[in-house]
């Protein structure tokens, strides 16, 4: 009767002898699940965030000619003459809320501008870490935008 239990004690012993590797690998992993990878998105700079979201409708070079503007409803605006159009002030907060989707609902004939702060979330709920990121790359492309700002033209 012992041989049966001991037996039976080693078979148990052996069929999880590897459990404590594979929790802590599992732990490990869900530490990591808001690590996003190097390509990811949420690590792009603001050039390349720009390229990937906005250069189809606003151009590479910000001026309105992306390859789908021939395709829109009304016409995508030079991002290169926001300050000049704004008395030479870039204004930052309102092509903040511009990205995010905070913009007055555009008038008749306007442009669609997608609502990134929704497009962009890759989160769940009310997930802290993921509306941060948002915001992030929405701060990248501000920027990145207010760095491509023509000067204004002179007129004689």
């Amino acid at each position: 009767m012992r041989y049966l239990r001991e037996a039976t004690f080693n078979r148990f012993m052996k069929q999880f002898r590897h459990l404590p590797v594979t929790l802590a690998a599992a732990l490990t992993l869900s530490a990591c699940m808001h690590q996003a990878s190097p390509d990811s998105p949420v690590n792009y700079s603001g050039k390349r965030l720009f390229e990937t979201l906005c250069a189809n409708c606003h151009g590479f070079d910000g001026t309105g000619n992306g390859f789908t503007a021939p395709y829109t409803t009304g016409h995508p605006p030079d991002l290169t003459g926001i300050a000049a159009r704004n008395g030479g002030t870039f204004p930052a907060e309102k092509v903040f809320r511009t990205i995010d989707g905070q913009f007055d609902s555009p008038g008749p004939g306007a442009c669609h501008m997608p609502i990134w702060g929704y497009d962009l979330f890759t989160g769940e709920g009310d997930d802290e870490t993921a509306h941060q990121q948002v915001l992030d790359m929405e701060h990248r492309l501000v920027s990145y935008v207010g760095s491509i700002q023509q000067p204004p033209t002179v007129s004689r």
